[in-house]
């Protein structure tokens, strides 16, 4: 590919002066793994070890999905392939990558010379068992300490089934190929202690280029981890706990020497719960006042201030994102959501007021216990949020997946007949409503998606044909040819009764 981008703050290392050559794997874009802040934090802690050489490899819009950025080192050159699973269906990505790296797909198939495929995220650490058939270890939960172990392992161990053995005894690593037993969650207590990403690699690339991160030539900054609110459908609220934020202190720290350090002049900050960080407004008056823009994701509706809101404007966000979930209040409070229609109204009412161009608007249809008129409350919510603003809107209708570990794990997902008849009522609600468009998951990628989350290792050959034939298509034809009734799975009433496969991973 030969407008792939210069890049700032690269590692590259001599191998002959290092121990373990590490290759990073994100299972999808380059512009989505660089989004992420994992890839950032592993790539620094790797490369801050005088031993190790980590490289990255991404699936899409890279020069070659098996050769690294750096030095085009192969794949299966290393010593241990770590990928990071963010979305289950990524798993088809990581397959050919491995696949089309020279490294047998098959864990039982690896020999002496192959590298160690290990593999984190919030989809594994949720349930690994769809994925267990390709993975040497899984790091369940947080892994900022974990990899140092592994790499540590890797390097004294005398070989490579001894370095799996070995792994095998440390905290939170889950080796599919040893008898299983309880896996506890990895979880970082205090964050102020942990290692964070300030050298981060930045893509030269000009805006809208398909190569630029989500948040633009930023400095990625995790403010909290995991949620305090704990709604009944969400992964996060559940795997993620408890609820943690880093010093006002620590995170002034963070971003002096990362803007020293990196070159830009913007900070993303991330959290899938910012709006309870209490000193949330002094941490961006902090960045504002070096004349520095910054950004947010998303914010819950009753955490949106004047003032904040005014500071994005300020920093050059022209999107509010928030996330009713349903348009009906007594939903919401059932699900766990604890948000009333006056937080949601008061939030879009502030972002307009201040400027705020656009406000995207997350729901999910299909949850446990919802009726038509549920549905119908969400372009009813919409058009009382034009109504109030007059701003253009983006209303995100999603189906519910039910997800391992939640309260609503053994919920069944609507047929998909349904779902779709739910997306009608909302497309045909909102299409009068001036300045708003809508977007949705197609609801059989819905269903893929629910039963990589709830399935078990019989869902191996699934994956493993649905990866060599590609596209929604192929997960059809991988179901009809393996024999497993694959897409069954997130509607099957014996599953809600029997044993879960998950149940031994301990969140």
């Amino acid at each position: 590919m030969q407008d792939f981008p210069r890049e700032a703050n690269v590692y590259l290392k001599d191998t002959r002066h290092v121990k373990i050559l590490f290759g990073l794997c994100y299972p999808s874009t380059y512009r989505a793994g660089m989004t992420g802040l994992a890839t950032h934090l592993f790539y620094s802690l790797l490369n801050g070890r005088p031993d190790t050489s980590c490289e990255r490899y991404f699936r899409f819009d890279v020069p070659s999905p098996f050769h690294s950025i750096e030095s085009r080192r192969p794949l299966r050159e290393n010593h241990i392939v770590g990928f990071s699973l963010t979305y289950e269906t990524d798993v088809v990505h990581m397959i050919q990558m491995l696949e089309l790296g020279g490294v047998p797909v098959w864990a039982r198939e690896r020999a002496e010379t192959d590298p160690i495929v290990i593999v984190g995220g919030p989809a594994v650490s949720a349930n690994p068992e769809p994925f267990a058939m390709f993975v040497d270890a899984f790091v369940i939960g947080e892994g900022d300490q974990a990899i140092h172990d592994i790499t540590e392992v890797v390097m004294e161990s005398s070989s490579r089934q001894h370095a799996i053995d070995t792994m095998a005894e440390l905290e939170g690593v889950y080796v599919p190929s040893r008898p299983r037993s309880a896996i506890r969650r990895l979880v970082m207590r205090n964050l102020d202690e942990v290692f964070h990403p300030t050298r981060q690699v930045v893509p030269d690339v000009p805006p809208g280029d398909r190569h630029e991160p989500v948040f633009g030539r930023a400095l990625l900054v995790e403010v909290t981890r995991g949620c305090s609110h704990s709604c009944k459908f969400c992964l996060v609220g559940h795997i993620c706990r408890p609820h943690r934020a880093r010093s006002l202190q620590t995170l002034q720290n963070i971003v002096s020497r990362g803007l020293h350090e990196t070159p830009v002049a913007k900070v993303a900050l991330i959290g899938s719960s910012l709006g309870d960080m209490d000193q949330l407004e002094e941490l961006v008056a902090f960045i504002v006042s070096g004349n520095h823009e910054f950004s947010v994701p998303s914010l819950r509706a009753d955490s949106v201030t004047m003032s904040l809101a005014r500071m994005l404007v300020q920093s050059g966000q022209r999107t509010l994102t928030i996330a009713p979930e349903t348009g009906s209040q007594e939903l919401r409070r059932a699900i766990g959501k604890g948000l009333d229609d006056d937080a949601i109204e008061q939030a879009v009412s502030i972002a307009a007021e201040a400027g705020i161009k656009s406000v995207k608007l997350y729901f999910i249809i299909g949850l446990p216990g919802e009726t038509h008129d549920d549905v119908r409350e969400i372009p009813t919510l919409v058009g009382r949020l034009y109504d109030i603003s007059h701003i253009r809107m983006t209303v995100s209708v999603n189906p519910f997946v039910p997800k391992a570990h939640t309260r609503f794990e053994r919920y069944p997902q609507p047929p998909i007949e349904e779902i779709r008849h739910r997306l009608r009522i909302v497309q045909r609600g909102i299409r009068d409503i001036p300045q708003v468009q809508m977007e949705s998951l197609d609801p059989r990628l819905a269903r893929v998606q629910a039963a990589l989350s709830l399935g078990d290792r019989n869902m191996a050959m699934v994956i493993r044909l649905a990866a060599r034939y590609g596209g929604l298509g192929g997960w059809r034809r991988a179901e009809r040819e393996s024999g497993v009734p694959f897409f069954s799975v997130a509607n099957n009433g014996d599953r809600l009764s029997d044993e879960l496969p998950w149940s031994f991973i301990q969140v």
